[in-house]
């Protein structure tokens, strides 16, 4: 995509993953964003989890709640973001996140500046089941900018 142009996708066309709880809408890379984002929409039922400690080191990620309470731990601290709430998280911060007991989470995530990541969002489940080997779990981390804590 060149500078010039802009991005734009509808719900209904974005590639949609789900399990465990969950379900992720891909809206964004940051190949359809000229590397300026990444972006995603993240429902998770009722306590279900997100995502397990990690950081990035290139980019902030950035989360806005639609809907429900979204749960995160940020550097050890637990905080509560409410529907309406928005967290910002830097580079180089250990966080995790999910929904609240008893509360969905429906949430926009972005990842400034831009790492393509649809790929990690693909492999998630075989790495969560430990499927890679260290090697190929190290070169996916720093391929991704997700690194677990």
């Amino acid at each position: 995509m060149t500078a010039n142009r802009a991005f734009v996708i509808q719900a209904r066309d974005a590639e949609i993953l789900a399990g465990d709880g969950s379900r992720l809408w891909l809206l964004a890379d940051a190949s359809d964003c000229c590397g300026a984002l990444g972006a995603n929409r993240l429902r998770l039922e009722a306590g279900a989890a997100g995502a397990k400690r990690h950081l990035h080191k290139k980019s902030s990620e950035a989360f806005y709640v639609l809907e429900g309470t979204l749960e995160m731990d940020i550097e050890g601290e637990t905080v509560r973001i409410d529907e309406g709430g928005y967290a910002v998280v830097p580079p180089g911060v250990v966080h995790a996140f999910r929904a609240a007991a008893g509360k969905t989470a429906d949430v926009l995530v972005t990842l400034v500046p831009g790492v393509d990541r649809f790929g990690y969002f693909r492999s998630l489940p075989s790495i969560l089941r430990g499927e890679l080997d260290e090697r190929a779990l190290a070169e996916m981390q720093e391929r991704y900018d997700v690194h677990f804590a």
